[in-house]
């Protein structure tokens, strides 16, 4: 049976003791009491940001009550009056909460009795213990609500109670992916467009809620926590980072409703927008607008470029090397902690790297000579200086944007590049942060069209190689000039002499050396002396014939030619031969290893007939298997090694599934199969192992659509990855 622990805590009074026996406050302690347990920053800043509080005036009857899911917390206040020693009424509040954000209807449930403010109970230390198994609560009279916009004012005349207002707001709340809060028996609130729901205290109360609702701001999204995002940014941008204010960030962005927006009109009450365009280099203002690029991914390049533009650059570099070093204190701590601040990183590199390839921006009213200025600006002056600008970035010894380019961007965007041949299709690229996705979706056409080319994307090269890191550079030089310098070529390679690879499924043609042109030239040497010696000796044959020529020049000139040439010829050939042999040498040595050119040949006709009966089959399966991926419970696909960002997409899950079975590396793409004689013999002789190893009469390496290798597949895909308890 689960168990939670419910603590509580109180607003903190100097108590007095009247005559009677009662009490009175004395005046707020600035303390709370009656405390059992430490309090979350979480639940503070939300009371701190008026999350809970009613106006003045707000308090009616004998209490009030506020419930709202905080953070990954559940918490309930109960408002009630007291009386101060000079006999003016004050609003105490009690608070309730627990860990988890389900748990604000155990709490209802838990107050049966002794829920308002009394400074005299001690509560017990540990919190009070309960079963939190929720009990049906019937909306059937309030169904109307459900489908209504908040927030939502439940008239004052139908009976309602804190558990069904509870409800209410739950429902509404899931539907719209949001947490949930509402407010029970209240005449007026600081914020009562940050509730899904309200029950007033009173017919009056119900008519000021309606009329100050249709006044709100367009723009007033409730955001829990807020008080704390604005905490934190103030104190990072006076250089006082401390733990709690990274955290606070952290939770902000996994906020559903926190958006560019939001950090836009945050960040620019503080002067972000302002210090951009009026170019204030302060150290405040660098903090600043790093944290800018840290939350909207997309504004990074546009932060690089206002730097590496500053009169000082290197200090601008350094305020902002010591933010990020602050972050990254908490980042070692444990690599996983930051995943929503990781996410962003990435992003923002990506969006680095978009920006790498753009086309200079260009006017209609622009001249041609105007636009050829342009041309030439951004290409000898912008993209030089964001590559400067992105080696530093990414390269800084105790940078945060540098360490998630270590320990995890790079390997991302290998996976990715891994992947985009087995996501060919237009559109399927979406289960992706905004700016990877924009990168790896442009990159598409590349893969889907061997051969085609754009010069844009050479920034991109000549920076991973400065960056060290030749597979990306060698797939950014063969897409943007159609080929790759022989020294990066050469050092993925374990093969020497050969003139094409594949990597990342992508044929990669290695640019020709000077040895290269010289046994062009060689060759056609050879060519041209072999034909003129023909032509010579034929001359010489005729001239015999008519008689204008003797024997002995004939013999003297041949036998010269013969032996000036014949030397040059045979050395070519030796070394032509010696040539063949390594290079046949090295393709029988040929792996499978998709990060390593290796030589291919081009699938045949034959074989291509037999790949596409196969692939008809997968699309099959792929259609049979959709009901049973979608009704998967949750974390199934992590269980049997499938990447959350793929998890979406049914191909990918059934290929990899029919790898997994046939006993092949998840690293033999599919789109590779189609495509090369040695990918399909390969998956064909899998496929035939398979066959055997279910006693088919005649194993032929295809699987036939709605054939039984089909049928054997699908079975053993249901029952041992979708389906592997048997329930």
């Amino acid at each position: 049976m689960t168990m939670i622990y419910i603590h509580e805590f109180s607003t903190g009074i100097e108590v007095k003791r009247t005559s009677d026996g009662g009490w009175e406050s004395g005046g707020f302690t600035g303390q709370y009491m009656n405390c059992t347990r430490e309090i979350p920053p979480e639940i503070l800043n939300a009371i701190s940001s008026g999350e809970f509080s009613l106006s003045e005036g707000g308090l009616q009857g004998s209490w009030a009550m506020v419930g709202r899911q905080v953070g990954g917390y559940s918490v309930v206040a109960v408002v009630s009056r007291g009386r101060d020693d000079r006999g003016r009424s004050v609003s105490l509040y009690r608070y309730f909460w627990c860990e988890g954000k389900d748990y604000i209807e155990a709490i209802l449930r838990m107050m049966i009795s002794r829920f308002v403010f009394d400074p005299d109970y001690q509560p017990p230390s540990t919190g009070y213990p309960l079963n939190p198994d929720s009990q049906p609560v019937s909306l059937d009279k309030f169904a109307e609500y459900l489908d209504s916009s908040p927030p939502i004012v439940i008239p004052h005349e139908q009976p309602c109670t804190h558990l069904i207002l509870n409800e209410i707001a739950k429902e509404i709340a899931k539907r719209q992916g949001q947490d949930y809060s509402w407010a029970y028996n209240v005449a007026a609130l600081e914020n009562p467009w940050y509730f899904q729901v309200i029950y007033p205290a009173s017919s009056e109360a119900e008519n000021n809620f309606k009329e100050v609702l249709a006044r709100r701001p367009r723009d007033s999204v409730f955001i829990s926590g807020e008080a704390g995002i604005k905490t934190a940014i103030k104190a990072i941008i006076k250089g006082r980072v401390k733990p709690e204010h990274i955290n606070s960030l952290e939770i902000a962005l996994a906020h559903p409703q926190i958006d560019a927006q939001f950090w836009n009109k945050l960040l620019d009450s503080r002067g972000a927008s302002k210090a951009n365009k009026d170019k204030i280099y302060s150290e405040p203002m660098v903090r600043l607008l790093t944290l800018k690029a840290l939350l909207i991914p997309k504004f990074l390049p546009e932060f690089l470029i206002w730097m590496q533009t500053a009169p000082k650059p290197d200090d601008c570099w350094e305020f902002c090397r010591k933010l990020q070093a602050s972050i990254v204190t908490e980042y070692k701590k444990n690599i996983g902690c930051l995943p929503c601040l990781t996410r962003n990183v990435k992003d923002g590199i990506y969006s680095l790297l978009s920006r790498l390839i753009t086309k200079p921006k260009s006017s209609k009213s622009d001249s041609k000579i105007q636009h050829k200025l342009r041309g030439l600006v951004h290409s000898k002056f912008d993209i030089p200086q964001l590559v400067k600008a992105t080696k530093l970035l990414l390269t800084q010894k105790d940078g945060f944007w540098s360490q998630v380019y270590r320990v995890s961007f790079t390997k991302d965007l290998a996976d990715a590049l891994t992947q985009i041949p087995d996501l060919s299709e237009p559109g399927v690229i979406k289960d992706y942060p905004e700016e990877q996705q924009k990168f790896l979706t442009n990159l598409q056409p590349f893969w889907r069209y061997p051969g085609k080319t754009d010069k844009n994307y050479l920034s991109l090269a000549q920076f991973f190689e400065e960056v060290e890191e030749p597979h990306f550079a060698a797939i950014f030089y063969q897409i943007s000039t159609g080929e790759v310098p022989a020294n990066i070529f050469y050092s993925l390679s374990r093969k020497g002499n050969v003139k094409k690879g594949t990597l990342f499924e992508m044929t990669l043609i290695r640019k020709k050396g000077w040895r290269d042109h010289i046994h062009s030239a060689l060759d056609a040497g050879i060519y041209f002396v072999t034909e003129n010696l023909i032509l010579i000796i034929r001359g010489m044959v005729i001239g015999l014939l008519l008689g204008t020529i003797g024997l002995t020049t004939i013999l003297l000139i041949s036998s010269w030619l013969t032996s000036r040439y014949d030397k040059t010829l045979q050395a070519s050939m030796e070394q032509k031969i010696a040539t063949l042999k390594d290079e046949l040498k090295s393709a029988q040595a040929s792996t499978t290893d998709t990060n390593n050119p290796e030589t291919l040949t081009e699938i045949s006709p034959e074989n291509k007939k037999l790949f596409d009966r196969t692939d008809e089959a997968i699309k099959a399966m792929i259609k049979n298997l959709t009901d049973d991926i979608n009704q998967l419970p949750p974390n199934t696909l992590n269980s049997i090694g499938i990447r959350e960002n793929v998890q979406d997409n049914n191909k990918y899950i059934v290929l990899f599934c029919v790898r997994q079975i046939l006993g092949i590396d998840q690293n033999l793409q599919y789109g590779e199969i189609g495509k090369y004689n040695e990918r399909w013999q390969k998956f064909s002789d899998a496929i035939k192992k398979y066959q055997k190893s279910k006693g088919a009469n005649t194993p032929d390496g295809v699987i036939d659509k709605d054939g039984q290798t089909q049928r054997w597949l699908e079975e053993d895909i249901r029952n041992q990855y979708l389906n592997p308890d048997g329930g």
